[in-house]
């Protein structure tokens, strides 16, 4: 079953936390909008998400009240806030280069590979057909891990991409030339038959990846404004959550636990 699946039938058979903020409620019905968000196989960690990004919204929004900062949105209000509010320093040059060369790994050319496909169609919002469609995946992958040369009459008979009259090649692959959600997937994939299909917004994918070749590092002065442009994206996102922390610590909050990690703050 899919992630989707589990956290719909969750909704609908848990309740959800009533959460306050200095005694004010958050709007159960915002939560449960919040919920579809936040992708976690556990539905406890889908709600705690949810709520810790409407409660954050929310001391945010009174921070700004209580500093009576206007403008024709709240997004806009929000914004203005944080520019107000919080302040960092620029990585120098010394420290971009620091950076560069502690993570190499960061800074390489994108694989380019050779690709075979079997995409199973479900639209976003079909549940049911999603699980389907992964069901079928899965049990191709079995079948393929039995008999790899049954790839193209696999591609051709379920395949639902023009590729399939090639047997599910795709040709020649490298960044940018797919969607994101299947691109950040394959990147990371070893040659040869993936062990799991990969899900994307068009449904779910059986992958063999015939060929690949792997990237090369790059020279830090051809990627000097990208590692400045990280780094002071991460000094930035690191000032706003000491932020939004202080408003935590001075505020009253219940029904919800605030878990603050670089990757779990929501604005």
């Amino acid at each position: 079953m899919s992630s989707c699946s589990s956290q719909a039938q969750a909704v609908a058979s848990e309740p959800l936390p009533v959460i306050t903020v200095d005694g004010v409620a958050v709007n159960e019905v915002d939560l449960a909008n919040e919920l579809q968000y936040h992708q976690h196989p556990d539905f406890n960690e889908v709600v705690q998400q949810a709520g810790q990004a409407l409660v954050i919204k929310q001391l945010l929004v009174k921070e700004a009240a209580d500093n009576n900062i206007e403008a024709d949105t709240e997004e806009a209000i929000l914004q203005k806030l944080l520019e107000d509010s919080v302040s960092y320093d620029d990585p120098d040059e010394l420290t971009c280069q620091r950076y560069f060369q502690n993570n190499p790994e960061k800074f390489t050319t994108m694989p380019l590979m050779e690709v075979d496909h079997i995409l199973l169609a479900a639209a976003k919002d079909d549940i049911s057909g999603r699980d389907e469609a992964e069901t079928l995946a899965k049990l191709l992958i079995q079948q393929l891990l039995k008999n790899n040369e049954m790839f193209a009459s696999l591609a051709e008979q379920h395949s639902i991409c023009p590729s399939k009259k090639m047997g599910g090649n795709l040709g020649q692959i490298s960044k940018g030339q797919t969607v994101p959600e299947f691109e950040r997937q394959l990147m990371t994939l070893p040659q040869g038959l993936a062990p799991k299909p990969i899900e994307s917004r068009y449904g779910f994918h059986v992958v063999r990846i015939n060929r690949k070749i792997e990237g090369k590092p790059l020279e830090y002065n051809m990627v000097a404004d990208k590692v400045q442009g990280y780094l002071i994206h991460r000094a930035s996102h690191l000032a706003i959550q000491s932020f939004i922390q202080s408003l935590v610590e001075k505020a009253v909050i219940e029904g919800v636990e605030i878990k603050f990690s670089e990757e779990n703050i929501y604005i």
